[in-house]
C-alpha cells in the first residue's frame, strides 16, 4: 500500500488541548476521503516524532478514533481506517460542514482576520445560543402492573412537563434495595395512587421524600351509557390486570348501578378472555388493554375513558411550581 503523507499540525497556542486538535484533522481527512477505508495510519511513534509530541498522545487519540469505530488497531498489522457505518456518517457530515465552512474562512481571511481566533470565538459565541437550562422535573411514580399505569403515566407527566419513573410494587424485592434508593433519590417527589397509599408510605417511610397521592375517576358520559344497558345485561370489565378491571367495577357500585351482571378481567388471563368473549355482552376496557382487546372483540369492546380527579391535578400542578430546579 502506498504511503500517504499527512500534513497534521499542532499549535500549543490554542486553548483546547493538541489531543484534540490530532483527533478532530484526522478525522477531516477521512471525512473528505483522502484518508479512506482501509488506508493505514502512521505509527504512533512515527507520528509522535513528526509532531513532537509524546508517543502515548498518539496513542490516546488512535484509541478514540478506535472507540468511535472510525479505526481498528491491530498489533503487528498497524491502525486502519474502516469503512463501517460509522465512516460513512463522518464523511457526510464532514462534507456538508466544508460546504458550509469554505466560504466563512475565506471570507474570514479576506477580512484579515486571525483564523484560530476566530473560530474559537464563534464556539464561544455558539455556546451563547444555548443558554443553561432549569434541570427537568424528575418524579417517581409507584403503581401495580394491574391497573392502567401508562394512564397515570402520561397524566402526570402532562400535569408537571415532568420526567416520570415508573416503579412497579412487584418487583420490590430486598435484594433491590440499592436500585431502589438509587431510584429515590434521583426524583424530587414520590407519586402513588389511592389503592396504594398505606403500601407505598410504608415502604419508602425511611427515605426523606415527599408522597403524593392521586386519584382518577370516570367520564359521566360512560357512567350513563352503562346504566342505560337492559337488565341482565352482562359486562367485563378489563385492565392490564385484575386489580385494575375490580377499581373500574367499584366505579359502577359506586354509581349505584344495579340492573347488570359483571364480571373482571386482566389481559394477563387468556383463558378468562377466550370465556368473556363468548358470553359478555359488552367488554368495558381501560385505555391500555383497549387497543388490543377492540382488535380481538372489536363488536363487543368499548372504552372506558379515566381522567384524573381535579384535586389530583392541582396538586401535581402545584409540585411542578413549588418544586426548586437547579440549572445544569
Amino acid at each position: 500500500m502506498d504511503k500517504k503523507q499527512y500534513l497534521l499540525q499542532v499549535n500549543n497556542h490554542l486553548t483546547f488541548n493538541v489531543n484534540t486538535q490530532i483527533n478532530e484533522q484526522l478525522k477531516w481527512l477521512i471525512g473528505m476521503g483522502q484518508i479512506e477505508p482501509g488506508d493505514m495510519l502512521p505509527s504512533a511513534s512515527h507520528l509522535a516524532d513528526e509532531l513532537e509530541l509524546n508517543r502515548n498522545t498518539v496513542n490516546w487519540v488512535y484509541t478514540q478514533l478506535r472507540d468511535e469505530g472510525l479505526v481498528t488497531m491491530q498489533k503487528g498489522r498497524g491502525t486502519h481506517v474502516t469503512g463501517g457505518a460509522q465512516t460513512r456518517q463522518l464523511r457526510d457530515e464532514r462534507q456538508r460542514m466544508r460546504q458550509l465552512l469554505d466560504p466563512i474562512l475565506h471570507e474570514a481571511s479576506q477580512s484579515g482576520l486571525d483564523l484560530p481566533s476566530f473560530f474559537i470565538a464563534g464556539l464561544a459565541y455558539t455556546l451563547l445560543q444555548n443558554p443553561p437550562q432549569a434541570s427537568k422535573l424528575h418524579i417517581l411514580f409507584v403503581e401495580c402492573r394491574g391497573h392502567d399505569h401508562p394512564f397515570y403515566r402520561q397524566a402526570i407527566e402532562l400535569a408537571t412537563g415532568a420526567d416520570v419513573e415508573t416503579l412497579f410494587l412487584e418487583d420490590f424485592t430486598n435484594e433491590d434495595q440499592q436500585a431502589l434508593t438509587e431510584a429515590v433519590q434521583r426524583s424530587h417527589a414520590i407519586v402513588t395512587t389511592l389503592n396504594h397509599t398505606e403500601e407505598v408510605r410504608t415502604k419508602f417511610a425511611r427515605f426523606d421524600s415527599k408522597i403524593i397521592v392521586i386519584g382518577a375517576t370516570i367520564e359521566p358520559s360512560v357512567l350513563l351509557e352503562i346504566a342505560g344497558l337492559k337488565q341482565g345485561s352482562h359486562v367485563t370489565f378489563a385492565c392490564l390486570g385484575k386489580t385494575g378491571g375490580e377499581w373500574m367495577a367499584n366505579r359502577i357500585r359506586e354509581a349505584g348501578i344495579q340492573q347488570i351482571q359483571f364480571d373482571i378481567l386482566g389481559l394477563n388471563e387468556p383463558e378468562r378472555l377466550r370465556e368473556a368473549a363468548r358470553y359478555s355482552d359488552k367488554i368495558y376496557a381501560s385505555g391500555a388493554a383497549f387497543p388490543e382487546l377492540k382488535k380481538l372483540l372489536p363488536e363487543k369492546t368499548e372504552l372506558f375513558p379515566m381522567k384524573l380527579e381535579p384535586s389530583s391535578e392541582n396538586l401535581l400542578q402545584e409540585l411542578a411550581m413549588q418544586t426548586p430546579l437547579h440549572t445544569r
